[in-house]
């Protein structure tokens, strides 16, 4: 993530939206930041701008923030998108496969608001600690199932890293391989494994045993 830019919160909830407003601010004061407190106003924001980051709930009086990610992720795949929601679960998997790098309560205090927000810069999800517990204990559930997954020595290597915060070009760094290598491996992970992005791919790793 570039140390300037352009960010959009949606929410619809006045206070919430000054809160979250405040730790976007203070997060990344170098980015201009855009507000809008319906489905309306941010789509009408989401042709008329490149966002490099949205903050958005999914909630909203005029339609679904769901809609709003995968109008995203079509036509922007650069941005990263998280969701911010008082809703522990409800609707964690939706999101992630529509594409968002991020699920976090806005009931945290600002200082873990702010850190999960500053990860993106180091590619890390922003996943709060009640969603990372709830995503592990979805794959537990699963028992053995993921581990029919076929994968090759390097496909165990790069998950390992990449689940550490790592960016792309560190595991290539790390194994002396191309940096589109490692975007080879990491695209096959996600087609053996059915995901989409980082954050479903660090807890994967979690639940496979190949991070600590």
């Amino acid at each position: 993530m570039q140390s300037s830019g352009l960010a959009l919160l949606v929410e619809d909830n006045p206070h919430a939206l000054e809160w979250l407003g405040n730790c976007l601010a203070e997060a990344f004061p170098a980015y201009r930041l855009l507000r809008a407190a319906t489905y309306t106003e941010a789509a009408n924001l989401l042709k008329q701008h490149q966002f490099n980051l949205v903050l958005i709930d999914l909630r909203l009086p005029d339609g679904n923030g769901m809609d709003l990610i995968r109008t995203l992720r079509g036509q922007n795949h650069d941005c990263q998108v998280v969701v911010a929601t008082i809703y522990d679960d409800k609707n964690l998997f939706a999101a992630l496969k529509a594409g968002a790098q991020g699920y976090i309560l806005k009931d945290q205090d600002k200082d873990k608001i702010i850190s999960h927000l500053l990860g993106l810069q180091q590619d890390r999800p922003a996943i709060s600690a009640a969603t990372s517990r709830r995503l592990i204990s979805h794959f537990n559930q699963q028992g053995n199932e993921l581990t029919h997954y076929k994968l090759t020595t390097r496909e165990h290597e790069v998950p390992v890293m990449l689940s550490k915060g790592y960016t792309i070009e560190q595991p290539a760094d790390s194994l002396h391989i191309a940096v589109e290598t490692v975007r080879g491996y990491v695209k096959s992970l996600y087609s053996k494994l059915g995901i989409n992005n980082r954050a479903e791919l660090t807890l994967i790793a979690v639940r496979l045993g190949l991070a600590n």
